[in-house]
């Protein structure tokens, strides 16, 4: 536990001649921790306080000592904040009044008889004061030193008219603003706000003084007319006597923070400009326009590679005028060519040093900064010694975006390439090879009409399914337009799909009445395949040797009338001459009793559609997944099987902006949850 802190002794000095040695030596007993020194003149106590022995109190017995008010005048020359006090005689040979206005901290009256308790606690009452006064200089200087040397802008106001008046501020304050201390003092701290902060200053200077402001930013107009941000924050100034008198504010300035935030925004705003960018050249374009933008400095290029040869592909105004027509380096020729091949960015602080005989006319500082395996930037000032670490890195950014843009353009270029030999081969599979089919198609169900052959119904088993591979192939190869989705009743296309699907003797349980966002023609066919899919590995028989079991994975063509052969996705019946043939979407559904199933026994197998919290669901309980991806295009169990009806369902998901993931489903068989 800390103890109790001792009071500290008090040393007096007692100005008087030896006739006031008596009265010295009094005062000493009168109180405990008086310690008391006489010096005969005011010549004595001016040396006894210029010496390393402290004096907290002094006391002119004005009854041994001449020119009283002179010895006051002396002292408080010597020590301004020295307790001076008057001892006076019973004839008050001063006048009380001229002592106090002279500068006496007190006078005490002597009388005779009556003993020194009185002088001696009117010496302690001026101790403590002055002791209470220094630490209360001591502790306003200490903030007086924090308030100026304070790292952010402090400035206290009073309010006149209701309006806060500058009554002092910190150099940070003034450092930040340009204004000299006599410009500032007396002066609305509004005058020095922008317009657009004017809008809430009158309610946060009232919420101020009540003790209810938070912080807000504010926007002060500096000498220079330049515009320094800050965030505000202010709390109520009052009085000795608790009354609020203004505020308090603290300014800490947001600058650099904001214009970092601004060239962050521009800087994203280049970017996605740059992906959607649909050539090289708006590329370079969008790099020269932003760097000129963000980073400030308008005289820069870009050169791309074409041919081994970095050609100047975009170059602002400012740098052609500067410039004039830029060369054409070879990799690894000149800065730029030299910054390219090794793949790192070169900056000169005065690009004249170089010695390449290249004409760069007024440019001094510059910087080449590789863009990927793309080309290069070239960045140039007419100062020297201009870039610092913050340019360079914005232009590395640049640089590393630019090249991801162009990256993803020769991506995209590739893509359409194969996108377009992909319509050249489904045109080719389309008429070229479907219809030299159809007329086989035709032939032979004229053959099998007249001879009951095995060889016959094996031969448009494999046409059909010739048929059915077309058509799944096609459906891979076309490139869709984004689905037109919409509210679709989900249980109402399952049933429709259900019907038309070849699904034997399987059992739909729709679960609750989902709805979806859909293209209801999409969807369609991806329940079809779904329950098709479903059947056809539920099935625990294997399937007969018949022409009726031609129905094919991925198909959405049931063929069962062997006479009456339908080209797969045609809702009429196929004639024996080629422009009979109509495709898409066959909801035929033959039964010809010389017909068997095409899948074994289906009776106990159950496929069930329900709703998730974020898509929908469709399960069966039959044998459940292989371990490989069901989703690979050519994959499938079934021998008869296209392989592609499942690589459509995850296509046709990925166009509506769905996944697709197939699982076991908790009570064996097979499950595929749509999700988005």
């Amino acid at each position: 536990m800390p103890q109790p802190t001792s009071t500290p002794s008090i040393d007096v000095l007692y100005v008087g001649d030896d006739a006031s040695a008596a009265t010295a030596e009094g005062v000493a007993r009168a109180a405990d921790r008086l310690s008391v020194r006489r010096v005969a003149s005011v010549d004595d106590a001016l040396v006894a306080i210029e010496t390393d022995r402290p004096v907290d109190c002094a006391v002119i017995d004005t009854r041994f000592s001449a020119g009283s008010l002179a010895a006051l005048a002396a002292l408080r020359d010597a020590d301004a904040t020295l307790p001076v006090l008057l001892h006076l005689g019973p004839e008050h040979d001063v006048a009380v009044g001229d002592a106090l206005d002279a500068g006496a901290t007190d006078c005490v009256r002597h009388v005779p008889g009556a003993g020194y308790d009185l002088l001696a606690h009117r010496l302690r009452d001026a101790v403590a004061n002055r002791r209470t006064e220094r630490r209360l200089r001591t502790r306003r200087s200490q903030y007086r030193q924090l308030f100026d040397d304070a790292p952010v802008m402090f400035a206290v106001f009073r309010s006149v008219d209701d309006e806060p008046v500058i009554e002092d501020c910190n150099d940070r304050f003034l450092d930040c603003l340009g204004y000299d201390r006599d410009a500032l003092i007396d002066r609305s701290v509004w005058d020095l706000y922008a317009d657009e902060s004017m809008d809430r200053a009158v309610d946060g200077f009232d919420s101020g003084r009540q003790g209810t402001f938070g912080q807000q930013e504010r926007t002060l107009v500096t000498a220079d007319g330049e515009r320094v941000e800050t965030i505000f924050r202010a709390s109520p100034r009052v009085d000795r006597y608790g009354d609020v008198i203004g505020t308090v504010g603290l300014y800490l300035d947001i600058t650099e923070r904001k214009r970092r935030e601004r060239t962050l925004e521009r800087l994203h705003d280049a970017t996605r400009n740059l992906l959607c960018a649909e050539s090289r050249a708006a590329v370079a374009e969008v790099v020269t326009d932003a760097v000129g933008d963000v980073l400030g400095y308008p005289r820069n290029l870009v050169r791309l590679v074409d041919d081994g040869m970095l050609r100047p592909i975009a170059i602002t105004d400012a740098a052609e005028r500067m410039l004039g027509e830029r060369p054409v380096y070879a990799v690894g020729e000149g800065t730029a060519g030299r910054a390219f091949a090794e793949r790192e960015t070169l900056i000169y602080d005065d690009v004249r040093t170089v010695d390449d005989d290249y004409d760069r006319r007024g440019a001094r500082a510059s910087m080449f900064v590789p863009i990927g395996d793309h080309g290069v930037l070239s960045v140039g000032d007419t100062e020297v010694g201009t870039f610092d670490r913050s340019d360079r890195r914005l232009a590395e950014i640049f640089a590393a975006n630019a090249a991801t843009a162009l990256t993803l353009l020769d991506r995209t270029r590739n893509l359409e390439r194969q996108n377009d030999r992909l319509e050249e081969f489904a045109s080719v599979v389309s008429h070229d090879l479907r219809t030299p089919l159809a007329v086989v198609d035709g032939s032979l169900e004229l053959a099998c009409t007249r001879y009951d052959d095995e060889n016959l119904d094996r031969a448009a088993r494999s046409l059909g399914r010739a048929f059915d591979l077309i058509e799944d192939l096609l459906t891979l190869a076309q490139r869709d337009d984004v689905p037109d989705r919409r509210p679709v009743d989900l249980p109402g296309v399952a049933e429709a799909c259900w019907r038309t699907a070849d699904t034997a003797d399987a059992t739909l349980v729709v679960d609750g009445e989902p709805t979806v966002r859909a293209d209801e023609p999409r969807l369609r066919r991806l329940l079809e395949n779904l329950f098709r899919n479903s059947v056809e590995h539920g099935s625990t028989a294997p399937r007969s040797d018949t022409r009726g079991d031609s129905v094919e994975h991925g198909s959405t063509d049931n063929r069962t009338e062997s006479g009456d052969s339908v080209e797969h996705g045609s809702t009429a019946p196929r004639s024996d001459t080629r422009g009979d043939s109509v495709e898409h979407s066959s909801t035929d559904n033959r039964t010809e009793s010389g017909d068997s199933a095409e899948y074994g026994s289906t009776n106990d197998l159950t496929v069930t559609l329900g709703p998730l919290p974020d898509g929908f669901y469709v399960e069966d309980d039959g044998p459940g997944l292989p371990d490989d991806d069901v989703f690979e295009a050519g994959y499938t169990t079934d021998s008869d099987g296209t392989g592609l009806g499942l690589a459509i369902v995850e296509r046709i998901a990925e166009e509506h902006g769905w996944s697709v993931d197939a699982i076991d489903a908790d009570g064996g068989g097979a499950r595929f949850e749509f999700r988005g």
